[in-house]
């Protein structure tokens, strides 16, 4: 499978499943991830496209269905620290705390929500609903009286983690260590924001300009993850692919 086709995985495997076992479809992700260079190929669609077709095969129990689970996060932590490190503090947001979809509802199933309307990812609701001639406060109070907000998808990050916790076949180990990145990224973007960071450029000029003791006081309130575990989890579903009976320590073993 080719680099470009990443933003159609779940439609390719959605297709694949006619004809394929299961455990194929999994394998076949898995080599996928192999043969992608991430943080850097990657981004929260790409991401959220393999999710979707790790969840076409369903919500199975075995433990290479969730080593990929696990690999998945791991993706979209290497890519919301990457964001960070880079000062891409928006894209790491999409990550970490804005719902991928929101959806507005009508109250009394008048215009503009007949059923329901998606909020506009970035921006204001004033902004989005505010009609000809009505203030701002005018449009906020009118939409608390009349519409409803629902979160249909909420953030990806805390999604793939809360899927984690809940399975009960994650080591909790490696539970505590994804905890850890995530409070890691939320003090990376304090601690840039804190220091009047807003790009890549302010960085950049904030590090040339530092004695070496401060240029290392930066670089330790960084993300700077490493793929180490990413790495792990896939050579375990290899292992497993070849020999079932074989163990991996992110997992909590099956008694």
């Amino acid at each position: 499978m080719k680099r470009a086709s990443h933003a159609n995985t779940a439609d390719i495997f959605q297709e694949d499943a006619k004809h394929e076992e299961p455990a194929e479809h999994l394998l076949k992700l898995n080599a996928l991830l192999d043969e992608t260079i991430i943080p850097y190929e990657v981004n929260e669609g790409q991401i959220e496209s393999w999710v979707n077709a790790l969840e076409t095969v369903g919500e199975m129990a075995g433990p290479i269905y969730w080593l990929l689970r696990i690999r998945l996060h791991e993706a979209a932590l290497l890519c919301a620290g990457n964001y960070v490190d880079n000062c891409e503090f928006s894209a790491a947001g999409d990550l970490l705390v804005n719902p991928r979809e929101i959806q507005v509802h009508s109250k009394d199933a008048r215009p503009p929500a007949r059923k329901w309307v998606r909020k506009w990812r970035h921006g204001r609701l004033s902004d989005q609903f505010r009609e000809n001639g009505h203030s701002r406060k005018h449009t906020i109070e009118s939409f608390k009286n009349e519409y409803r907000l629902e979160i249909t998808r909420p953030p990806l990050l805390p999604y793939l983690l809360g899927s984690l916790k809940d399975s009960g076949r994650i080591s909790g180990a490696y539970l505590a260590h994804a905890d850890r990145r995530m409070r890691r990224i939320t003090d990376a973007l304090g601690f840039l924001t804190s220091w009047q960071i807003f790009g890549a450029a302010d960085l950049h000029r904030r590090t040339l300009r530092a004695t070496p003791e401060t240029r290392s006081f930066i670089a330790s309130h960084l993300c700077r993850f490493d793929n180490r575990i990413f790495l792990q989890a896939g050579s375990a579903v290899h292992r497993m692919a070849n020999d079932p009976a074989c163990t991996c320590d992110l997992l909590v073993p099956i008694r």
